[in-house]
């Protein structure tokens, strides 16, 4: 299971996370807000700068409800290399 340490909201509607194996991952989310629906409010700077680990780092998670798995995340990451 991975597990999340640090979330860190960059620019751009980037998020930088760290696993507790130390291994750091950049994640774009300007796709998923272009999805729409319940993700189009993370398109507020100041919503999406909320974001934090829950579920004891195993997933992200802003105020509003949304989610995303740590393990899906960091799938999806490898994937792109």
């Amino acid at each position: 299971m991975n597990i999340i340490k640090r979330v860190k909201p960059l620019p751009n509607f980037q998020i930088e996370l760290t696993y507790s194996d130390g291994e750091a991952i950049l994640v774009d989310f300007k796709p998923v807000i272009a999805q729409g629906g319940v993700f189009s409010r993370l398109s507020d700077p100041d919503l999406f700068n909320q974001v934090k680990a829950g579920g004891d780092g195993r997933y992200i998670e802003w105020p509003n409800g949304v989610d995303f798995c740590a393990d899906a995340l960091r799938r999806q990451a490898e994937q792109k290399v």
